[in-house]
């Protein structure tokens, strides 16, 4: 599993963007474990990371979504980190420490992403190599117009499923990207 310090040193901030990073201080009231508040203050997350993730709302606070947006109390569990290009909710879930999204267009059904913050940033490095080896085959704009090679999209469902074996399972986050790079 990826540190903290690991995801500083392998997100390249010139060619992908700022890291945004949470006050260890304004995490110490939760009731979050001590590696998940060290991960949000020392790693951070990358402002708007690929696959058309964004992070930047969720910098000024971290609350949960209920204090946020206006929705029923069952979803205090959820505490929004940022949102998908979709503009799905991602959420750490408060007890579990796992990563979802919350489906806005399915009642905001609960859909997994991984099973902890620090395989979800993990997770974010490999998707941003693959892209930039694909980059490197197909030209500049291999991501942009889905002109990934096969080979490429198999390397990155087994270094995903390496990472979080939960991660690439149907109908899961990772498993939705994969299966578009194949479209």
């Amino acid at each position: 599993m990826i540190l903290p310090e690991e995801f500083n040193q392998n997100w390249d901030v010139s060619k992908n963007g700022p890291l945004l990073k949470f006050s260890y201080e304004g995490l110490k009231n939760t009731s979050f474990s001590d590696e998940l508040k060290q991960f949000l203050s020392i790693g951070g997350l990358p402002e708007t990371p690929p696959p058309y993730l964004e992070f930047t709302s969720s910098q000024s606070s971290f609350k949960p979504i209920t204090s946020v947006f206006d929705m029923p109390e069952e979803y205090q569990k959820y505490w929004l980190l940022g949102s998908t290009g979709s503009g799905d909710p991602i959420c750490i879930v408060e007890n579990k420490e796992s990563i979802v999204f919350l489906n806005n267009g399915d009642d905001y059904k609960e859909v997994f992403i991984n099973s902890s913050l620090n395989q979800f940033a993990e997770c974010i490095l490999l998707f941003s190599e693959m892209i930039d080896k694909a980059i490197e085959i197909n030209g500049e704009d291999a991501f942009i117009d889905n002109d990934i090679p096969e080979s490429l999209i198999n390397w990155l469902k087994e270094q995903l499923e390496r990472v979080d074996s939960n991660c690439i399972k149907e109908g899961c986050f990772w498993d939705i990207e994969i299966e578009s790079l194949y479209e």
